[in-house]
């Protein structure tokens, strides 16, 4: 074996190693990487999930996103909306006549689905106000949310 192919074979089994580590240490990085934006998404959408609340409560309302577990026990069709856990004294949502129970289903016609979807209409309108809520409510839990009946409630833009 002459010197040119031990150069060479030096050259790949250099180039094999390095390569490897620099594989090794390119895996590591995109891990960390994606760990990091993971655990910066989960951190964002706790950020949002915290303001959503703020929000509501601030608006009146301790909410939280509608479960299996709420949709069997009122009877909805799908676990979509924002379910409504108290209403706060003296608040807009109060004078608005929202009950606790309720499922919140749209707020000014448009469809609210989730947290997110109630975060987004209600930031905005509730600066605007004068506009309506519209749920299912646990008036009567043996039909609540078929026959496509809804209760609408008008939020007043609050005067200092």
């Amino acid at each position: 074996m002459g010197a040119g192919y031990m150069r060479y074979m030096g050259v790949l089994l250099g180039g094999i190693v390095f390569g490897g580590m620099l594989g090794l240490t390119l895996a590591s990085a995109f891990e960390s990487s994606e760990k990091a934006v993971a655990s910066n998404t989960k951190a964002d959408g706790e950020k949002k999930a915290d303001a959503i609340i703020a929000m509501a409560e601030q608006f009146g309302l301790i909410v939280g996103p509608v479960t299996e577990d709420i949709r069997k026990e009122l009877n909805l069709r799908s676990a979509e909306g924002v379910a409504v856990f108290e209403v706060i004294g003296d608040s807009l949502a109060e004078v608005a006549g929202i009950k606790v129970g309720a499922v919140i289903a749209e707020i000014n016609k448009k469809p609210v689905r989730n947290l997110d979807d109630f975060g987004r209409l209600l930031a905005e309108n509730l600066d605007k106000g004068n506009f309506t809520v519209g749920t299912w409510e646990p008036t009567n839990p043996d039909n609540q949310g078929l026959g496509q009946q809804m209760n609408f409630h008008f939020v007043p833009k609050r005067v200092d």
